[in-house]
């Protein structure tokens, strides 16, 4: 099964509803500190960051901005929603960018936050690899685990969270208001596949055996953070 927002013929109004409020919760409540805090111990060597599935552009606009380890972001999605960010070092890409078909360059960091479960596990080996080969890094950073406590905090964030919340989100947009509260299509969707995505996540097991056979430069570690833990991938090059 995939997410609504995963196919083609769902209303970009509705998809892009979806991430801008993602982005809007991930960001206001700095849900990603852990991982933060996490590359800043690293002390990487500066690297363009380029995002995969970036959606709204958040939470890699607040991590690039925030942990300074990066030289420029790039950001890209499948069906992109391109916004201004009056920040010269930030850019996105306004053409359809489908990870399985790029072709990754060597010498950045690629970042994918809280999209990784959409794909199956065949094509997340393959990403894995190809990024290997590149010769570029990246970490690939999950919010979601398979877990009933998980699940209770998705349904209360896109439900009860959506009605809340929806009026803060910039930029302001009656349509977004219209779905929300006067055909709720918006809570509909986001709350569909909020729990979608906790049922196809995995745990730091899962993905320590998913890469058992492909070990050499791949960290699965799992990272307290301020409301949650997060599950991280750290894919080293391999030259």
């Amino acid at each position: 099964m995939k997410e609504l927002e995963d196919y083609s013929w769902f209303p970009s109004a509705l998809r892009n509803g979806q991430t801008e409020f993602i982005g809007f919760v991930v960001a206001t409540f700095d849900v990603y500190d852990g991982f933060e805090r996490y590359l800043q111990a690293l002390s990487l060597p500066r690297r363009p960051m380029t995002d995969l599935c970036s959606g709204s552009g958040e939470p890699a606009i607040s991590i690039f901005r925030k942990s300074y380890c990066f030289t420029s972001l790039s950001l890209s999605d499948k069906y992109p929603n391109v916004s201004s960010y009056q920040d010269e070092r930030i850019s996105y890409d306004g053409h359809a960018t489908d990870v399985l078909d790029m072709e990754f360059k060597q010498d950045r960091y690629y970042t994918m936050f809280n999209a990784f479960h959409h794909f199956s596990d065949e094509e997340k080996t393959g990403i894995v690899e190809q990024i290997q080969h590149s010769g570029s890094g990246a970490f690939i950073v999950e919010i979601l685990e398979p877990t009933i406590v998980c699940l209770l905090k998705v349904i209360f964030t896109t439900t009860i969270g959506s009605l809340l919340l929806t009026p803060f989100i910039r930029p302001f947009s009656l349509r977004r208001l219209f779905f929300t509260y006067v055909l709720p299509l918006n809570v509909l969707a986001i709350t569909y596949d909020g729990i979608l995505s906790v049922l196809k996540s995995r745990s730091v097991e899962q993905y320590q055996s998913l890469f058992s056979t492909n070990v050499d430069g791949i960290k699965v570690l799992r990272l307290k953070s301020k409301w949650s833990h997060l599950v991280v991938i750290q894919i080293d090059p391999r030259i």
